[in-house]
């Protein structure tokens, strides 16, 4: 059996450039005892981001910003919490998204309606997606990656991960420098 390979970086933004941050990612067990690391290595109270990626199936961002909360997304909650990371990616579970908090409520359908089941379920031939990605999608917002996009670039990409945090650093600034941390 062959190693999982796991690939890890924390880069933290000074000023207008993002900078590479010497912090063992596998020294911390919990979210919050990642966070304190990244705190510790943060330039001011600018942004320090945590990405991990498991090769070809998922990949994690952690921020934080000062004092605040941790923020997390992860792309595919479910594989992630069987690997190493599992208990320190679990409370992106727990997360409610504002912006499906935000969504309009669905309009409501006449008593007599066929379309759902006696039980309130969806007709058996319509396919029911399930988001694999928890978190925080727009931890990136102010960044210029907004929920929706993360989100999409997800769903777009489920079986390249790397690619989507190419697209990610490219949009955020730190493209090269994760590459080179490869």
């Amino acid at each position: 059996m062959s190693p999982v390979a796991y690939f890890t970086a924390v880069i933290a933004r000074a000023g207008l450039t993002w900078k590479a941050r010497d912090v063992e990612v596998d020294d911390a067990s919990t979210l919050d005892e990642l966070a304190d690391l990244l705190r510790g290595v943060a330039v001011n109270d600018e942004p320090v981001i945590a990405v991990v990626e498991h090769e070809d199936e998922w990949f994690a961002v952690v921020r934080v910003d000062g004092d605040e909360l941790p923020r997390l997304f992860v792309s595919d909650l479910g594989a992630a919490s069987t690997s190493h990371y599992g208990e320190l990616l679990a409370p992106a579970a727990d997360v409610d998204d504002p912006e499906d908090l935000d969504a309009e409520p669905a309009a409501e359908e006449d008593d007599d309606s066929d379309e759902d089941d006696e039980d309130g379920a969806p007709p058996e031939d319509e396919e029911i997606v399930v988001a694999v990605w928890a978190g925080e999608t727009d931890l990136l917002e102010d960044l210029g990656v907004p929920g929706r996009t993360l989100r999409k670039l997800v769903e777009d990409n489920a079986d390249d991960p790397g690619a989507v945090l190419a697209e990610v650093g490219e949009t955020v600034g730190f493209a090269d420098l994760l590459e080179a941390l490869r």
